[in-house]
């Protein structure tokens, strides 16, 4: 990875970790949330004191140092549609981790009814997930394809072989 893709990962990471902060402040001030427009509902403003919060700032401080690490490894199996998605996932777990120093726990102000309350950090989290899926998807089936295609002009070169043997043998 060069030094002009390291700084466009860095503004893209610096960006979407702004964007989610910025969303914060603003239901915060305004009391609202996604979903619940009256106000805050239980458990979305994900405040409450964690005695598991300490734990949770080192496994992201773990997770952001493997994924920065992986990212710019030198590796030429990593494509830079890896470094962008997985970037996602370093500015999830950089927004999250903010929100458990400051304020005790992260703030969740989108509310999904009957199943959960999260931010657009969980959200970044999430498209990781999905785009890797599809980036994996992509590259496995490339890769089932030029075995396909390595495997068939194998086998044509054996029956070209075998032709030749027999006229010869003839």
């Amino acid at each position: 990875m060069n030094k002009n893709q390291a700084k466009k990962l860095i503004i893209l990471i610096t960006i979407l970790t702004v964007i989610d902060q910025i969303l914060k402040i603003v239901f915060l001030v305004s009391n609202t949330t996604i979903g619940n427009p009256e106000g805050w509902c239980v458990g979305v403003l994900n405040k409450e004191k964690s005695e598991n919060n300490i734990a949770y700032i080192l496994i992201s401080v773990i997770a952001i140092i493997a994924l920065v690490r992986y990212i710019k490894s030198n590796n030429s199996y990593i494509k830079m549609d890896s470094r962008v998605v997985l970037s996602f996932a370093i500015a999830g777990c950089i927004s999250n981790m903010i929100d458990r120093i400051w304020n005790g726990g992260t703030i969740n102000y989108i509310n999904i009814p009957r199943f959960s309350s999260l931010n657009l950090g969980y959200v970044y989290i999430l498209v990781t997930w999905i785009g890797m899926a599809v980036i994996l998807t992509k590259y496995t089936s490339k890769r089932i394809n030029e075995k396909k295609d390595k495997t068939e002009s194998i086998n044509n070169l054996k029956k070209e072989i075998e032709n030749e043997k027999r006229n010869n043998s003839k």
